[in-house]
């Protein structure tokens, strides 16, 4: 690969998200602004200029096919190299099983859809909105107690009575012990249980993954947070971790994310270089405009600040309402 070749089409922004010298990264990048091809050639360039291994780089996405398209992407700059890119739950259920083989414990089983269980336990009455709040709890790390004292505190609201969910979670960890088994979120959960607890696994797994790249850091919940906490420990001389994320596009509220934890990363990451891609090269000048509009009108105005459009005037924005969906 051609470092040169892999800026060419880069804006400034862009190319010093790909360039940057620092270790410690988060990249902020607004709708539109390049952010998968910021982060594919940040991994090529480094490796191109013998910055970085590609056997130990592994970059976590939400989603397989965000993963996938990352493989294509750096195949097709000529990253040959095996670069590890998966869901948090798959790169964690892998290191887990090789941990639980090296230790000749024997694997447990996993399921992955908790609703099942939680009926049993609970039966089906506000089954969907208790499965619900089990999923926000989990991934917040918070305890049947602690549900109680966020919902009493107003942090935290449902249809569902606190008292009945807090049940529920205690209930439902039973039943996953009596049975034997584990699901998604315990996945995250036992695999920093083993770090934690473990200083010889924990180097070696730092040791394996070297350079930990981060997709859509918006939408990291505390759990997986503190999994990436523990890859690259902030202020440790050798953490090497590049976050991507806006703000202002998170979806995975309902499930326990906290975009704050990208708005705050100079508290997490102390030293991390944030930098900014307000350029959208996707929609006209019209749009952003908009979409700046209703960010501002919603309270974010500090995600809207200074977003620009590459592109050339389109037509105006109309606004559309409909009798019903």
């Amino acid at each position: 690969m051609d470092p040169s070749a892999l800026l060419g089409d880069l804006d400034a922004d862009q190319r010093r998200a790909v360039t940057t010298e620092s270790r410690l990264v988060a990249v902020i990048a607004g709708a539109g602004s390049g952010k998968t091809r910021v982060l594919t050639r940040r991994i090529a360039y480094r490796a191109a200029t013998d910055s970085a291994d590609l056997a130990h780089t592994l970059v976590l996405t939400f989603t397989r096919e965000a993963a996938g398209e990352l493989r294509r992407r750096l195949l097709q700059l000529g990253a040959t190299g095996r670069v590890t890119a998966g869901t948090f739950h798959s790169v964690a259920h892998g290191l887990l099983r090789q941990r639980w083989a090296d230790l000749d414990r024997r694997p447990k089983q996993l399921v992955t859809d908790r609703r099942r269980i939680v009926g049993d336990v609970m039966g089906h009455e506000q089954l969907d909105e208790l499965v619900a709040e089990l999923d926000w709890a989990t991934a917040r790390l918070v305890t049947p107690s602690g549900y109680e004292v966020a919902a009493k505190r107003g942090e935290r609201r449902s249809n569902v009575p606190p008292a009945r969910v807090a049940d529920a979670l205690a209930r439902y960890e039973q039943e996953k012990r009596r049975r034997g088994v584990i699901d998604l979120d315990d996945l995250l959960a036992s695999l920093i249980g083993e770090l934690e607890r473990s200083a010889e696994f924990a180097d070696a797994t730092r040791w394996r993954f070297r350079h930990l790249l981060v997709d859509e850091a918006q939408d990291l919940n505390p759990l997986q947070h503190r999994l990436v906490e523990l890859l690259c420990p902030p202020g440790d001389p050798t953490a090497d971790v590049f976050l991507v994320g806006d703000p202002a596009q998170a979806i995975y509220g309902f499930n326990g994310s906290d975009p704050d934890l990208l708005v705050d990363v100079e508290r997490h990451f102390p030293g991390v270089e944030v930098i900014r891609l307000p350029v959208n090269h996707r929609s006209t000048p019209q749009v952003v405009a908009a979409g700046a509009a209703v960010l501002t009108a919603g309270g974010q105005a500090n995600h809207a600040a200074g977003l620009l459009s590459a592109r050339p005037d389109g037509a105006l924005v109309e606004i559309v309402a409909a009798d019903d969906e």
